[in-house]
C-alpha cells in the first residue's frame, strides 16, 4: 500500500494568510474557505468543508484553524468529509480520489491507491461510513475502504453510477442511476451477477429505521420500500434533490435545501424549515451546525417547525472563491484579483467575483456583490478584470465579459457603464446585456482605456474627465475575441487577439493617444514568422508583456515569441523565437518553449520572466530567457494545479502570486525592484538582528539594479561578495568555506553599478 505518515502540531489562531513572514523560498497558499458545503461534529469540534478546503471551529475557545497542503494535507479540491466515530478520526476524499485520514491527535495518513490506479472514470459521488469501514460510492460502483487496517478490502464494480451504500445485517444495498441494487456479502459480490436489482428509481439515500428500509428517490422525496424495492410509503414528500442524510441518536436525518427531516419511524417524523436555505445541516446533541454558503457555518436552534440561525457566522478571512483568471498588483500594493472567465463560445457564467489583498493589514477584502445585481437589474457575473485610478487610489474600474464596467470607490458600488448609458458597444441586439469588455487599464494620468471586444470600434478610453473617446481603428473592426492590452514604455498599444482571428495588433500613437489621424498600425494573424523564416500557425494568442528593456513577450499555444525591436516589427512583422544552446558539442539550439501553451508572463525586479503554462506549471528564466532559474508543478511545489491563469509580482517584497484553476498560491522570489539611486532611508536589511536560530537567508532591500555588493566583518575582512538581483541581494549567514559566521557586527558595503555612489549599513548576529 502506498501510505504516506505525516504529523503536524496545528497550533493557529484565526485564520491569516502568512505571506508577511514569509522567507525566500516560501510558499503561501491563498485558499478560499468562503462557500460552507459541510459539516461534521466531533466532540468539541466542528470540521468544515468551505471551498474545497477544511478547517475546523473549536467550540471551547471559539478559534479557527485552517488545513491545506502546506501545513498537513495532501491535496486539494475536498469532495466529502465523514467522521468515523470509531477511529476518532475524519476522513477525506479528494475530487481526484486521494484520501486522507486526520486523527484528533494530529495524525495525518495519505492513502493514494485509488488515486494512482488506472480508471477510465471515477467519478466520487459520496462516503458512508458503517463501523470502521467507509463506502465510496463511484460513478461505477462501490469502493471499500477498511478505516482500522488502513487498506481497501473490497470493489463492488457494477458499472453503474452509484450514489449511496447501506449495510444491514449480511445485506449491501447500492442506490444508482438507475436504481437500487441488492447484494449479500456471503456471496462473492465481486461477480456482478450475484447482485439483484429490486427497483429502478434513481437513488441517492438508502437506510432504514426500526427494520423499515428508507430511500431518497429522485423527484419523490424519502420513502419506505417493501421487500421487493417497491414504495410502500411517502414520509417526506420533496421533489428537489438530496443533499444529505446521516444516523444521529438512532434518528435518520435527511436535508434538502429547503427542508430538514428527522425520521424515528415511518409514523414518526418531523420536519423543519430552515430561515435561509442551507447547504447541509449537523445536529450535535444541543442544537445544530447549519452551512449557509458563502454566510459561513451556524449554531442553529429548533424555533417550532422552523431551524433558526444564530448571530455569529464563523468564516475564516480568505479570497471567497478560487478564481483567478486575472491578477495584477495596484500602485499601492495591492493584489486586485478578477475571477470571471472569457466564455466566447460557451455559456459559463462565475459569480462576479473582485478581490483584493490588503498587505497592510494582511487580509483578503472581497467587493460587495448582491446590492449590484439589485441595483443594476441585470446578473453580476464574469468580471476578468480590474484596475485601481493611479491619482485616486481606492478608485476602480472592473470589466466584466457580457456586462460591461463596474465603478467602484473605497469599497462600495459606484456606476455601472454598458451600451444604454455609454458609447460601449454589444455585438447583439441591445436588450440582450452582452457588453463583452475582456480588459480595462489605466495610464498615467487617470485615464481608463477599454478593449470593447466583439463590435465595430474596439479600443474607447473613459477620460479623467469622464468624457468618451472613440478610437476607430479598422484593422480590428468587428474582431470577435480582443483580450490583452499593455501601453508600453514607448506610448505604444498592444492589443492581443485571442482566436477566431488569433494574433497581434500595435498601433504606434505618436505622442497623440487620443488622435488616430497620424498612427501606424501592425497586425499580424494566423501566423507568426519567426528570425529564421519559420511561420507557426498560431490559434490562441494568450498574453503579452513588456519588459525592462521595451521588448514585448508574447504567450501563444504554439510557443513564445518576442518582439526584440519594435521599429523592425513594424516593418516585416517578424517575432523573434529565443534560442537555448544545447552546449552538447552539437552546436544546435532549441527554441525556448516552443510550442508550449503559454498562458501567462510577468516580468520581475531583475527584469526575469515568469512564464506560466496551461498544463506545465510556471517557469523562471533569466532577463534574456536562456537559463532556466526555476520550474515548479504541482508536483514540487505548492501549486493548486499546473494551468496558469495568471501571475503578478510585488515590487517591494519580491512575492510573486501565481494564478491558478484551482486558486492562488504566492512564491517569495529573491528579486525586487531596484531602486533608482542608493539612498541610505530606502535600503535595510532583514531579519536584524538575525538570531540563534534563524537559518534562512538574509536580505538586503532597496538596492540599485546591479548593485555591487561586499559583506565584512568589524576588522574588514571580506565575508561574501556579490551583485544584486533587481532590488535585492541575499546571503546565507556563511562564509566563503560555508560555515556560519560568529557572532558579531557585519558590514554591508553597496556600490552602483557605475560607481558613483556607494552607502553602507550594519547587520547584528547573535549566535
Amino acid at each position: 500500500m502506498n501510505m504516506i505518515k505525516r504529523f503536524f502540531i496545528i497550533a493557529f489562531t484565526l485564520f491569516l494568510p502568512i505571506s508577511m513572514n514569509a522567507g525566500i523560498g516560501d510558499w503561501t497558499l491563498h485558499t478560499s474557505y468562503c462557500n460552507t458545503t459541510s459539516c461534521q461534529v466531533a466532540g468539541d469540534k466542528v470540521y468544515v468543508l468551505a471551498s474545497g478546503s477544511l478547517f475546523v471551529y473549536d467550540k471551547k475557545d471559539n478559534s479557527v484553524y485552517t488545513y491545506d497542503k502546506q501545513n498537513s494535507l495532501s491535496d486539494f479540491n475536498i469532495a466529502y468529509i465523514n467522521y468515523c466515530k470509531g477511529i476518532d478520526a475524519l476522513l477525506i476524499v479528494y475530487k481526484n480520489a486521494n484520501i486522507d485520514i486526520l486523527y484528533s491527535n494530529g495524525y495525518v495518513y495519505n492513502i493514494s491507491d485509488f488515486k494512482n490506479k488506472i480508471i477510465s472514470n471515477k467519478n466520487i459521488n459520496g462516503v458512508n461510513i458503517y463501523g470502521n469501514t467507509a463506502y465510496i460510492n463511484t460513478s461505477f460502483g462501490v469502493v471499500l475502504l477498511d478505516l482500522e487496517n488502513l487498506e481497501f478490502t473490497n470493489t463492488y464494480n457494477l458499472n453503474l453510477n452509484t450514489y449511496c451504500s447501506y449495510t444491514a445485517g449480511s445485506d449491501i444495498y447500492i442506490g444508482t442511476e438507475t436504481g437500487i441494487y441488492k447484494g449479500s456479502v456471503e456471496d462473492n459480490l465481486l461477480d456482478k451477477a450475484n447482485w439483484t436489482k429490486i427497483n429502478s428509481y434513481k437513488t441517492y439515500v438508502i437506510n432504514s429505521i426500526n427494520g423499515k428500509l428508507i430511500a431518497v428517490i429522485n423527484g419523490k422525496g424519502a420513502c419506505t420500500l417493501k421487500s421487493d424495492g417497491s414504495i410502500e410509503k411517502t414520509i417526506v414528500a420533496n421533489t428537489k434533490q438530496n443533499k444529505y442524510s446521516y444516523n444521529y441518536n438512532n434518528s435518520l436525518y435527511i436535508g434538502w435545501n429547503n427542508q430538514l427531516a428527522i425520521i424515528n419511524s415511518d409514523t414518526d417524523y418531523k420536519t423543519y424549515t430552515p430561515a435561509t436555505e442551507s447547504e447541509f445541516i449537523m445536529a450535535d446533541g444541543n442544537g445544530f451546525w447549519s452551512c449557509k454558503g458563502e454566510k459561513g457555518v451556524v449554531e442553529s436552534k429548533i424555533a417550532d417547525t422552523k431551524i433558526v440561525d444564530g448571530e455569529n457566522y464563523i468564516i475564516p478571512n480568505s479570497p471567497i472563491r478560487n478564481y483567478c483568471e486575472f491578477i495584477k498588483f495596484s500602485q499601492n500594493n495591492k493584489l486586485l484579483v478578477a475571477g470571471g472567465t472569457l466564455n466566447y463560445f460557451d455559456v459559463t457564467f462565475y459569480p462576479g467575483t473582485l478581490m483584493e489583498y490588503d498587505y497592510s493589514s494582511n487580509k483578503w477584502i472581497n467587493f460587495p456583490e448582491e446590492e449590484i445585481k439589485t441595483t443594476t437589474g441585470i446578473q453580476y457575473v464574469n468580471l476578468c478584470s480590474i484596475d485601481e485610478d493611479p491619482t485616486e487610489p481606492g478608485h476602480y474600474f472592473a470589466s466584466s465579459f457580457g456586462q460591461g464596467i463596474y465603478e467602484f470607490r473605497n469599497g462600495k458600488f459606484v456606476a455601472h457603464y454598458n451600451h444604454k448609458n455609454s458609447p460601449l458597444e454589444s455585438p447583439v441586439p441591445a436588450s440582450m446585456n452582452y457588453v463583452r469588455i475582456p480588459r480595462v487599464q489605466f495610464d498615467a494620468a487617470g485615464n481608463l482605456w477599454v478593449v470593447n471586444t466583439n463590435c465595430k470600434d474596439i479600443v474607447k478610453v473613459l477620460k479623467k474627465d469622464g468624457s468618451w473617446v472613440i478610437l476607430p481603428y479598422d484593422d480590428i473592426t468587428d474582431f470577435p475575441t480582443m483580450v490583452d492590452m499593455i501601453i508600453d514604455s514607448r506610448g505604444w498599444l498592444w492589443i492581443t487577439s485571442y482566436q477566431a482571428i488569433p494574433g497581434v495588433f500595435c498601433a504606434k500613437m505618436n505622442n497623440t493617444p487620443f488622435d488616430i489621424a497620424d498612427d501606424r498600425t501592425k497586425l499580424v494573424i494566423n501566423n507568426f514568422i519567426n528570425q529564421d523564416g519559420t511561420s507557426y500557425k498560431i490559434d490562441q494568442v494568450y498574453c503579452i508583456k513588456e519588459d525592462k528593456n521595451g521588448q514585448i513577450w508574447v504567450g501563444t499555444n504554439n510557443g513564445l515569441f518576442v518582439v526584440t525591436d519594435a521599429e523592425k516589427f513594424f516593418k516585416d512583422g517578424v517575432l523573434t523565437q529565443i534560442k537555448v544552446p544545447r552546449n552538447d558539442g552539437t552546436g544546435l539550439a532549441d527554441y525556448l518553449f516552443g510550442g508550449a501553451q503559454i498562458s501567462a508572463i510577468e516580468i520581475d525586479g531583475a527584469n526575469r520572466k515568469w512564464i506560466g503554462t496551461k498544463n506545465n506549471g510556471i517557469y523562471l528564466v533569466s532577463s534574456d530567457g536562456l537559463e532556466t532559474i526555476h520550474h515548479f508543478t504541482k508536483d514540487n511545489s505548492m501549486l493548486p494545479s499546473n494551468d496558469i491563469t495568471s501571475i503578478a509580482v510585488n515590487k517591494n517584497s519580491g512575492e510573486v502570486f501565481i494564478g491558478t484553476s484551482e486558486g492562488i498560491a504566492s512564491y517569495v522570489s529573491d528579486a525586487t525592484e531596484p531602486s533608482p539611486t542608493l539612498q541610505e532611508s530606502a535600503v535595510h536589511a532583514y531579519p536584524n538582528p538575525v538570531k540563534a536560530l534563524y537559518n534562512g537567508v538574509i536580505s538586503i532591500v532597496g538596492l540599485t539594479h546591479g548593485c555591487e555588493v561586499k559583506i565584512v566583518d568589524t576588522a574588514g575582512y571580506l565575508i561574501t561578495e556579490g551583485i544584486s538581483i533587481g532590488g535585492q541581494f541575499t546571503w546565507n549567514g556563511r562564509n566563503a568555506q560555508g560555515e556560519k559566521v560568529s557572532s558579531g557586527v557585519y558590514y554591508v558595503l553597496m556600490y552602483d553599478e557605475n560607481g558613483d555612489e556607494s552607502l553602507a549599513t550594519k547587520i547584528l548576529i547573535t549566535r
